[in-house]
């Protein structure tokens, strides 16, 4: 086997590791900016669920509110897990009507 096999299958390996490690990381950080910001996006979708907007103003309107929350509670969130944590509260409330 050459060096250079030797140096790619030991580079493979490394980041491998680094990256399930990563992985562990960024799910850890991604679970704890949703669990901060859960009870803000059930209120604010509840607070929205009979309004006479349309479904995507009212996801506007409830993004905003979060995003106004998290920014002065200084959580850091990306817009991707607030559009989750709407979807999340929409699902639970309609499993509470049911």
């Amino acid at each position: 086997m050459s060096i250079f096999l030797n140096i790619k299958n030991w580079f493979n390996i490394l980041v491998s590791g680094l990256w399930g490690f990563m992985k562990s990381i960024i799910k850890g950080a991604a679970e704890i900016a949703l669990a901060q910001i859960k009870d803000i996006a059930v209120n604010a979708v509840s607070e929205l669920e009979n309004s006479d907007m349309s479904n995507e103003e009212k996801r506007s309107a409830a993004f905003s509110n979060i995003k106004t929350y998290a920014l002065n509670k200084k959580i850091t969130i990306t817009d991707s897990l607030i559009n989750l944590a709407i979807e999340l509260a929409v699902q639970f409330i309609k499993s509470k009507i049911k």
